[in-house]
């Protein structure tokens, strides 16, 4: 009984590496970061394995998941780890716009959100103004 209570809430890794153990407990360690990378790219980002011949388009592929994971994170970085991309891409979605037809043609017109504003300003990006655009008819 000694051994199970002196092993208690330890874990063991067996390797074959010559890597240092500090290494190998640390890259044990950090493996939740790699699968919740695959779970953003599989449930957020909603990427799924497409079957293409050509070596260019699955390199082309995977860059785009990829890709896409980076700018999640980044996103992530720049709200300083407080939310998910899925919480950050909730609130940028309340940000509209909506064309309105008038007599001298259509204008874009920018929603209000007070949410949006607060992500697009941590990240410096400027807040789009109220006219989008004005196509005449």
């Amino acid at each position: 009984m000694d051994e199970k209570k002196r092993l208690a809430g330890r874990f063991m890794i067996v390797t074959d590496t010559d890597l240092p153990i500090g290494d190998i407990v640390k890259g044990y360690k950090d493996l939740w970061r790699i699968e919740r990378s695959f779970r953003t790219i599989k449930s957020f980002l909603d990427i799924r394995p497409v079957n293409h011949r050509k070596e260019e388009r699955i390199e082309a592929h995977v860059f785009i998941c990829v890709l896409s994971l980076l700018i999640a994170r980044l996103f992530e970085k720049s709200m300083n780890n407080e939310m998910t991309v899925s919480v950050i891409s909730d609130m940028l979605s309340e940000l509209k716009a909506i064309p309105v037809r008038t007599a001298d043609g259509i204008i874009t017109l920018r929603s209000e959100s007070e949410n949006a504003r607060k992500i697009l300003d941590k990240m410096k990006i400027p807040y789009p103004g109220k006219i989008l655009s004005s196509v005449p008819t």
